[in-house]
């Protein structure tokens, strides 16, 4: 058996300690994380009640996560249904909306309002119109083509199908609709092939929560290298060597290893680069990413009656012809919450909240999908072929927890 090796890695996310799992098992490793908790977009917020509620990622797709749910079988991490992971859509000026509730007190409040023709049409244009746009990639059309025009082509995505299919692509990527309609087609309409119990009644059943959260993986994934985790790291650069890599701290401390992996977001990895080499400044230079503002709190004003408000509702306007909405986890209907949770975590909120009921208010960093970004999406394991430096992350594919994983698990393979 080959000697154990000293490897660091930066940041403490999903692709992070997938990678750490992974490489313990066969060397010495060192966890670099720069905030004060580890799991990044896996964020579970302790309520003063002393529950934990998670308030960006929740529920996962068993058709796109392959990778994650093998992971999830072997740290033995039990899942359940989400029985309640259903959609509601509310204008804000209108004060109405479509609410795909199936709940009692949800049909007490609309009557037979799900049902009417119209929204029933909706409905069925959605589908129509996604097996379109699915023709359509298949074909090849819409090589170049972004969203917004994309949608133009096809007139099924109009009135509520539109808001639906937009709303959900948000949620699915954390963007907002302008940034979507800019952004490539072909890349969510993959996404959704690959994905494809989302925008689907498949996802009654096969969308599934992590019993008790997600930090029950994040601890478990953790707990093989906990004491080799520091947290409020201060990086300042790290350097290649001859045969390994330094991380250089700011305060003038450094550590040696044989390589380091670098599981931050990429425009983070170059700015933590001493001297880049041309292909990390052309693959990593290439993405952007942005501050999305979540906030935590128990204001329901801006929304429909509680029983219309879905595991994801999204509240809506139209802004210079274009919909802005916020997606909003109405995080009781979690399965480890208590009966009597009111918190909603909402992403880019863009309606009023009040101060004295807000329980937190951070961010969280997310890609931007454009033309340049995914144009790179192929060539990224060209970044692992030579170290001392590998890298992984959700950026790696679609943004996602799986692409995290399975980006790692190739890391953790190449450096054995």
């Amino acid at each position: 058996m080959s000697p154990r090796r000293p490897i660091a890695i930066i940041r403490g996310g999903m692709a992070g300690l997938t990678a750490g799992y992974y490489l313990r098992r066969r060397h010495e490793v060192v966890l670099f994380e720069k905030a004060g908790r580890i799991g990044g977009n896996a964020y579970s917020l302790k309520i003063p009640q002393g529950d934990f509620l998670d308030i960006a990622v929740a529920a996962f797709g068993m058709a796109g996560y392959k990778n994650f749910y093998a992971l999830l079988a072997e740290l033995d991490i039990p899942t359940e249904p989400c029985a309640s992971s259903y959609f509601s859509f509310h204008n804000l000026e209108a004060k109405e909306g479509l609410y795909l509730t199936p709940s009692v007190g949800g049909a007490l409040h609309q009557g037979l309002g799900l049902f009417r023709p119209a929204n029933l049409q909706s409905l069925a244009k959605l589908f129509i119109g996604l097996q379109r746009a699915q023709h359509r990639l298949s074909s090849g059309a819409l090589d170049g083509v972004a969203m917004g025009r994309c949608l133009e082509d096809l007139p099924e995505f109009s009135g509520d199908a539109k808001i639906i299919f937009l709303s959900a692509l948000c949620l699915l990527s954390s963007m907002e609709t302008r940034e979507i309609l800019a952004s490539p087609a072909a890349f969510f309409l993959n996404k959704l092939r690959t994905h494809h119990d989302v925008i689907s009644p498949k996802a009654v059943y096969s969308v599934r929560c992590i019993r008790d959260g997600t930090r029950r993986y994040v601890n478990a994934l953790a707990a093989r290298f906990r004491k080799d985790i520091r947290l409020d790291a201060r990086i300042k650069t790290v350097e290649r060597r001859e045969r390994g890599a330094s991380v250089v701290m700011e305060d003038g401390s450094r550590e040696e290893f044989d390589a380091a992996v670098l599981a931050c977001n990429p425009d983070q990895a170059l700015s933590l680069l001493a001297a880049p080499t041309a292909l990390e400044r052309e693959l990593l230079g290439a993405w952007r990413y942005k501050d999305g503002r979540v906030v935590v709190h128990r204001d329901h004003g801006a929304f429909p009656p509680r029983d219309l408000i879905e595991a994801y509702t999204f509240l809506y306007r139209m802004k210079d012809g274009v919909m802005e909405t916020s997606v909003n986890g109405a995080l009781w209907h979690e399965p480890q919450a208590p009966k009597d949770c009111d918190y909603i975590s909402a992403q880019h909120p863009n309606y009023p909240i009040r101060p004295d009921l807000v329980e937190l208010d951070t961010i969280l960093r997310t890609p931007i999908f454009d033309f340049k970004s995914v144009a790179t999406t192929p060539r990224l394991p060209e970044l692992n072929k030579t170290g001392p430096f590998y890298y992984c992350g959700s950026y790696f594919g679609y943004g996602l927890h799986e692409d995290a994983v399975t980006s790692a698990k190739a890391v953790a393979e190449r450096l054995g």
